[in-house]
């Protein structure tokens, strides 16, 4: 298979935001609020199909995270299920050590995992400080996170002594996103990543993103039919995506990366409903 065809989900170009900023908020239930029965956001998405998606496998030049933003690694991991919150402390050290070695670091900080799985939830109770707590794939098109608030993420989980060692001249600081499927062979909602490149400014929007303790910013992105999609066909858990969310290096090569899971028109009817994990990671090289 080369390429598939298939429908994404982008923001709306709607004028609501040139006077109101997008938000969303994920708050969990409590008596007399369900946060799936209440908006809590101002988020107006359309579906655009027929978008081709290509096909890493096919591709003659295997992407690298420096040029489109993204790449895939091949990592055996000695986790496929998490049942404890040491589970997900041993993934996040695991891919700090990972991190080091694919892109070659001198400091990594994984200060972030997220379980998901594409089944419907119907939860009257939400823990979202659980580290083991399992979400849907997140909806439309978007890069986790913004120009602005990269440095407030890199300040918020670096340790002052690590601050002061790297944050200056000679090193380079990345955000970025480690997604890796926790079903044998991924068919259903597979994730579909965007060179970088082919994204124009003017498509990025700029998103309040709000839980309990904490807000940050997002991307959501509006359609343009330059972007260029690609996927890894009937991906395994050890072929995890690395892609790039920030990066405090200027320059014409790839500093972010936005994605989205999709409907695969070739999925089987009865395929293993998606199951994945991803981390981001604060990652350190030395330029």
């Amino acid at each position: 298979m080369s390429a598939v065809q298939a429908t994404l989900e982008y923001l709306q170009k709607l004028p609501l935001y040139k006077v109101e900023k997008p938000y969303w908020c994920f708050l969990a239930p409590k008596e007399g609020f369900d946060p799936d029965a209440k908006r809590v956001d101002n988020l107006e998405f359309e579906h655009h199909s027929g978008i081709t998606i290509n096909n890493i496998r096919d591709l003659p030049n295997k992407p690298e995270i420096g040029d489109c933003g993204f790449e895939v690694l091949s990592h055996e991991s000695k986790l496929s299920r998490f049942r404890e919150g040491d589970d997900i402390t041993q993934y996040r050290l695991e891919t700090e050590d990972l991190l080091k070695e694919a892109l070659g670091a001198v400091h990594v900080k994984c200060y972030d995992s997220r379980l998901r799985k594409n089944v419907p939830f119907q939860r009257s109770q939400l823990d979202l400080n659980d580290p083991l707590l399992i979400e849907g794939p997140a909806r439309g098109v978007h890069n986790d996170i913004t120009y602005d608030s990269g440095p407030v993420v890199i300040a918020r989980y670096l340790s002052e002594e690590d601050q002061a060692k790297y944050l200056k001249d000679g090193y380079r600081v990345r955000i970025v996103n480690t997604w890796r499927t926790l079903v044998p062979v991924l068919e259903d909602r597979p994730l579909a990543l965007c060179d970088s490149r082919s994204v124009d400014p003017e498509d990025c929007v700029a998103a309040d993103r709000i839980i309990p303790n904490m807000f940050g910013e997002v991307y959501y992105l509006t359609y343009n039919p330059n972007h260029k999609w690609f996927w890894l066909e009937k991906q395994t858990p050890s072929e995890p995506f690395v892609f790039v969310m920030y990066d405090t290096k200027d320059g014409s090569h790839a500093r972010f990366c936005p994605h989205v899971s999709f409907v695969n028109p070739f999925s089987r009817k009865d395929a293993t409903p998606r199951e994945s994990v991803e981390t981001r990671s604060i990652v350190i090289t030395q330029e």
